[in-house]
Parts: structure tokens; sequence; C-alpha cells
């Protein structure tokens, strides 16, 4: 059970509820907005952060996700990790690669993501990369990609810990990904 209260529409100040009438014109509210939404400036900018990266970013959608689901995974995020089980099905991972990315090998992927997932894997649990992790990404990625990359690592780790304290409660729809995959956090 979540540790805040998880908000609607009406518990938002006046001036902030714009935020959850655009929301559910798409469909029912994330836990994840609800519960952030205790702090309504930063729910806005959190939004758009994370919007530019999934909907405007130029790094692979594939990489992301994997790099996502790495992250989500290190940080024992369920909420994180089963939220982006159905992006990265929709970016063409496969449900044998998001279980791999517990344990990554090249069985399942290929050597550019084996790269990325050693790159957000390392910056997840050491807080840096090694000179080697960071040549295997340099050898396919370009500058741009590689902030990005580091970004995207480093944002949903935040996301990740974020909903750890918080222990915002899985929407049920990612709850039914979550188990399809079979993956335990």
């Amino acid at each position: 059970m979540a540790r805040v209260r998880l908000n609607e529409t009406g518990d938002l100040p006046e001036e902030s509820r714009w935020l959850f009438e655009r929301l559910e014109a798409q469909g029912p509210i994330l836990n994840i907005f609800r519960a952030l939404s205790h702090s309504p400036v930063a729910l806005r900018r959190f939004m758009k952060f994370g919007s530019y990266f999934l909907g405007e970013g130029k790094l692979d959608p594939k990489l992301r996700e994997l790099a996502i689901l790495r992250a989500g995974y290190l940080c024992r995020s369920p909420y994180e990790f089963s939220q982006h089980v159905s992006l990265g099905r929709r970016a063409g991972l496969s449900d044998s690669q998001i279980r791999g990315v517990a344990e990554p090998s090249v069985a399942l992927f290929a050597p550019r993501e084996m790269a990325v997932l050693a790159y957000a894997g390392e910056l997840t649990a050491e807080s840096r990369v090694s000179d080697a992790t960071y040549g295997a990404v340099a050898a396919f990625l370009n500058d741009e990609e590689i902030v990005e990359l580091t970004m995207v690592t480093g944002f949903y780790n935040m996301v990740s810990r974020t909903l750890n304290a918080l222990q915002v409660d899985i929407d049920a729809p990612a709850v039914k990904d979550l188990a399809e995959v079979g993956v335990e956090l």
C-alpha cells in the first residue's frame, strides 16, 4: 500500500487539476502520477522530462527500454520494471529478453544491447561506468546518444527509488505484464 495518498483530480489544487484532466482524457491516471501529485509543480516538470525520453529522444527505443528495465530491475522496483514491460514489447523486446535483463547473456542480446545493459547496470549499481564499458557504447553511439543513455539511466534510477520509497502500488495492467514475464523483484 502506498505511503502517500493516491490523489484524485479533486485532491489537487485548482490551478493544477488540468494535469489530471489531460491524463484522464488518455485513460486511467497511473498511480505514479497520483502519488507524485502531492508536489504538483515537481510532477509537471517530471512529466515533461520523462516525456522527452519516451517521445522525443534520439536513443533507439529498444536500447532505451533495455536501459530502463535494467535500472528498474537493479533498483528492485517492481512498479518501474512492470510499467516498462509493455513499452519494451512495443520497442521490439521479446519476453525472454525482458526476463534476461536480470542476467544479460549473449544468447539473448546482440553486442550493442549487451553494451547498453552493461552501461546501465554499472551506472545503477556502482554510480559510474568503467572505461571499457564506455568504450563499448562509444563504438556505436554518438556523444548525444551517450549523454541521453546516461540521463535515461539516471532518471529512471531516481524514478525507481522514488517509487520504492513511497511504495507506490503497481497499476493493474502492469501487474498482469509482470506476471506474464515472470520476473521477481
